[in-house]
This record gives C-alpha cells, structure tokens and sequence, in this order.
C-alpha cells in the first residue's frame, strides 16, 4: 500500500466508492459533492493522484483507481471501520470524526493488534483489501464516503 495523507486517502475512498456503486469512473461533480470541495479542487487532486499511479483520469469520463489506488483505499477504509469498532465496542465512543482520525494513523502492526483484540466485527461496508483481510465482505453497501467509517 502507498504511504498517504488524509486528505488523499479521503479521495481515494470516495472514488471507490462512487466507482463501485455506479460501476463507472466517478465523476468530478460527483466527488466534488461528496467530499464537499470545489470542482476545481477535484481536478487538483485526481491529477496528483494520477501522477502517483493511483488513478487514471480523463476530462469528461471521470477517475478510476488503479490497483494500486484500490488496494490503497481499501486499506484506508478498512482502518478507518478498525478503529471505529474498537472506539465503539471497547470504549463506548461514538465518534466517526476520531475514528477517521485514528485510522489515519494507525501504523500496519498497530491495525493488526486492534484487529486481534476486537476480532474484527466488521460487516463489510470498509470493502477490506482482498490479500489480508478475506473475513470482510467484498461488496460496498454504502455510498456515503466516510459516513460511518
């Protein structure tokens, strides 16, 4: 997985899931309403991001995200519904905000103790890397990026 920031890691997220419920690339307007950003500021960033080989882009048809970009936002994902499930199970917090932030900055090995300790009780909606983490379900359920993860 590629080292990302929060902010590209949001992205990511949000094209994956967009991508997947749409079974399209995910257009501009469409990232820029769900990530709440200007158009522009879309364009911005799905350039960087196609720079890093994390997604193709082209004007008009929208962002698909590479493998590399796929396995990078589900890697996102699957940290941001860990931590959530550890703060809401084993520290009675309800708090999406801190879980995004906490699974933003959970190393690997971190994640795979929070794992061991919770048992993982995802139900799927974090769509889990395919290599590591096979208990998750594969299918997106939800399209609203980042609401509950």
């Amino acid at each position: 997985m590629s080292e990302v920031s929060a902010s590209v890691g949001r992205y990511l997220s949000t094209i994956h899931l967009v991508s997947e419920s749409t079974g399209r690339p995910a257009k501009t307007g469409e990232l820029a309403t769900a990530l709440d950003v200007s158009s522009a500021s879309v364009t911005e960033m799905l350039t960087t991001l196609e720079a890093r080989d994390l997604a193709t882009y082209e004007k008009y048809k929208g962002a698909r995200l590479t493998d590399e970009g796929e396995e990078t936002a589900r890697e996102v994902m699957w940290k941001h519904c860990l931590a959530e499930n550890f703060l809401l199970s084993d520290l009675e917090i309800d708090s999406p905000e801190e879980a995004r932030e906490m699974g933003n900055a959970l190393s690997d090995e971190v994640a795979a103790r929070i794992r061991e300790r919770i048992n993982h009780p995802c139900t799927g909606e974090c769509s889990a890397p395919h290599t590591e983490y096979n208990e998750c379900c594969d299918d997106v359920r939800d399209t609203e990026p980042m609401d509950h993860k």
